[in-house]
């Protein structure tokens, strides 16, 4: 896997690129199709799954810095409250429900309010 590497006076910046974007993409969309699979009938999930790899695909390409603090802010702040909601209530509850809670909600909502947050602070960065 190779990266097209872009060197200037301020920034040193990598995109991803070939087998990483198109596994990362596959495996969102493999995610979104498992998690939409029982709301909604099969042809929909597929639907919403693809929707979500090809959105990933776009995304991971962009070297728009508002989009890329969109994906860094996402990216950390879904693991974090994925991680924490998933092992805080294994450690700190002894209901057998307790990791569901980072699958379902602070993994997702880690995710979008990464998502905001770090489209904010890119659009307020000069340059």
């Amino acid at each position: 896997m190779t990266a097209r590497c872009q060197i200037d006076t301020v920034h040193y910046t990598c995109g991803m690129e070939g087998i990483g974007r198109f596994g990362l993409s596959l495996v969102a969309a493999v995610a979104g199709f498992i998690l939409f699979k029982f709301p909604l009938p099969e042809y929909l999930a597929v639907a919403a799954g693809a929707g979500i790899g090809i959105a990933l695909w776009f995304w991971t390409g962009s070297r728009h810095p508002v989009m890329r603090g969109a994906m860094r802010g996402a990216g950390w702040c879904g693991t974090i409250g994925f991680v924490g909601g998933y092992f805080g209530p294994i450690y700190l509850s002894e209901s057998n429900l307790g990791p569901l809670l980072g699958l379902f909600i602070t993994g997702p909502g880690g995710c979008v309010v990464g998502a905001l947050c770090g489209a904010a602070i890119a659009a307020g960065k000069p340059g």
